[in-house]
């Protein structure tokens, strides 16, 4: 089967295409998949720190009854699913412990031991990024509670997608226009002089007709190739005249 010389022009830019749009897609997804990985750990820590600041003030006020009400409304923050307050013997200043809060994971309990915790769960297609940090009170050297905060990352991801499905779409586009114009360029340049050329040629050969030049417009390969076909189609008309 004959290939034209369009067609594997086509074919090499595809495949150069199809390896640079994989390798570019690829390259994004990571890099900003490890940007929201970096950015949702800092803003899970602020949130940290401020859930951490809004209980000092309730101990430092001796108003251990609000702490329940605290929890509940930092669990009404964007992007945060879950608050739990650990909690496993009762204290004077936060108050009694209860069913709810002791620790149910062994990560809680070594959170209650002194020992964070932060790790990324991937489970039925949503990823959750869970932090356990354990909470002093001023002055004791053993954590008195710990504070677990779950914070979803899959609007984020989502996004990321978005951009990675939007890269994608706007390279197809500058690859289609760019294959294109190489197709009108191959075609005006280099098939169209070479199809005036291979029938300059079957002329001679069926007809005898030596006496049609082909233009030679620029000092490229198809141009010396025009100018030789000229020099060899001269020569002939020369070499039948002598013959006659």
């Amino acid at each position: 089967m004959r290939i034209s010389i369009t067609g594997k022009i086509c074919f090499i830019l595809l495949i150069v295409f199809s390896l640079v749009i994989v390798s570019t897609t690829l390259y994004q997804a990571v890099r900003e998949r490890e940007l929201v990985m970096s950015l949702s750990s800092e803003h899970v820590k602020n949130q940290m720190d401020n859930f951490r600041f809004g209980v000092d003030l309730i101990v430092k006020n001796q108003h251990p009854e609000e702490l329940a009400n605290f929890q509940k409304e930092f669990s009404n923050q964007p992007h945060v699913i879950h608050v739990k307050w650990i909690q496993r013997d009762t204290n004077a200043l936060l108050g009694n412990a209860s069913e709810q809060t002791q620790p149910t994971t062994k990560e809680e309990s070594a959170a209650l031991d002194g020992q964070p915790f932060q790790h990324l769960f991937r489970t039925k297609g949503q990823n959750h990024l869970v932090l356990i940090n354990p909470y002093f009170i001023a002055g004791q050297s053993k954590p008195a509670a710990a504070i677990r905060i779950e914070y979803t990352l899959d609007s984020q991801l989502e996004l990321v997608e978005k951009h990675i499905f939007y890269s994608a779409i706007m390279l197809a586009f500058i690859f289609s226009g760019v294959l294109l114009m190489t197709l009108i360029i191959t075609r005006k340049h280099i098939v169209e002089p070479l199809h005036r050329l291979r029938q300059a040629m079957d002329d001679i050969t069926d007809f005898d007709d030596v006496e049609q030049r082909l233009p030679v417009q620029y000092n490229d390969e198809i141009g010396q190739l025009n100018a030789s076909f000229n020099d060899l189609a001269e020569y002939i008309a020369n070499k039948n005249k002598e013959q006659h």
